[in-house]
């Protein structure tokens, strides 16, 4: 069985990069783990904090805060891929989901590693070459990290297709 690693942000054309990881996922017989990184937050070096029970509180409220949200994109996640899968012949059972935190390009090399991920699925919005070489983008740092092969699905160009169409 292929382990399929879907990273997703959950904006924009995330439908049409989900539909190319479930078309994987149905040739190889595969699994999808589907990845959503959340941007790290933290207390940072703030030394207004001052006093060690006060940082503590402070780190055991983020933890507190982390778990609501991983629960809660969680459910956002299982809504999105029902309502995806209504149409699919792929059983939704062979999606699990996988909420992390951290800087994503990071999150989703260490991801695929951990669930030996035979490929990784994402998309890219980056308009042009340009915004890519000074700005960079997370698939571009993800393929040059993962030891894994990355389909890339160019986002923007499809959004402009389905809006044309529509």
């Amino acid at each position: 069985m292929k382990h399929i690693l879907y990273a997703s942000d959950l904006e924009n054309g995330s439908r049409v990069v989900l539909h190319a990881a479930i078309e994987q996922a149905i040739q190889s017989k595969g699994r999808i783990y589907f990845l959503h990184v959340s941007e790290q937050f933290h207390r940072g070096q703030d030394e207004t904090l001052g006093g060690f029970r006060v940082k503590k509180a402070h780190d055991k409220h983020l933890e507190s805060l982390k778990t609501e949200i991983r629960a809660y994109m969680k459910q956002r996640i299982h809504n999105f891929v029902a309502e995806e899968l209504e149409q699919s012949e792929f059983d939704a059972e062979q999606i699990e989901v996988i909420v992390t935190f951290g800087e994503p390009a990071k999150k989703i090399v260490e991801v695929a590693e951990e669930i030996e991920a035979q490929m990784i699925v994402m998309g890219d919005r980056r308009v042009n070459a340009l915004s890519r070489l000074f700005l960079g983008s997370t698939a571009q740092k993800v393929i040059h990290s993962a030891s894994t092969p990355v389909l890339i699905v160019p986002i923007s160009n499809t959004i402009k297709q389905v809006k044309v169409g529509a």
